[in-house]
Order: structure tokens, then sequence, then C-alpha cells
């Protein structure tokens, strides 16, 4: 029971995570350009505020908007670990 319950969840969050698109009519944000050095150090930091038995994969598209994907056992921590990367990242 438990397990799937953290599946759901889980499978809830990759397809909100997937869905998330910006509306046709909003102007594309002005991101400063970051190098792969600070991208990298950003990374750390968040990995470093985040000190759970999770997973995440990060990822950044040409136009500086952030995706990720997260894996871990409990799904508490899963949605504290999305709403942390949230807030970090500004979406």
């Amino acid at each position: 029971m438990h397990l799937i319950t953290v599946t759901l969840v889980l499978g809830v969050l990759v397809l909100t995570a997937c869905n998330h698109r910006a509306d046709v009519g909003e102007p594309p944000k002005e991101l400063p350009a970051i190098s792969s050095e600070q991208y990298k150090k950003e990374l750390e930091d968040i990995k470093k505020g985040i000190r759970t038995e999770t997973k995440i994969k990060l990822k950044k598209d040409g136009k500086g908007a952030y995706s990720w994907e997260i894996q871990g056992k409990d799904a508490n921590e899963v949605l504290k670990v999305n709403d942390t990367l949230r807030k970090k990242l500004g979406e």
C-alpha cells in the first residue's frame, strides 16, 4: 500500500514538472548568462541544503529554464525537496 502511494505521488510530481510551460502571450524572462562553473556551484549549493535520501536530476534548457526529476524513498521528503527547488530556482 505504501509503495503504491509513493509511486502515485512521484508520478504526479513528474507529470506536473513535465507539463510546466510558459504562457504563449507572456514575454520570455531575461536571465543573466551563467557560466558552467557558476551553474555547477549553484547545483552543489542546492544539494548541500537538501540532505536526504533523494536523488535529483536537474536540467537547464537553452533559455535558462530549469526542470528536474526527484526520486526518493519518503514521499514527504520528495515533496519538501520539490518545494525547496521551486523556491531556490524561482519558479
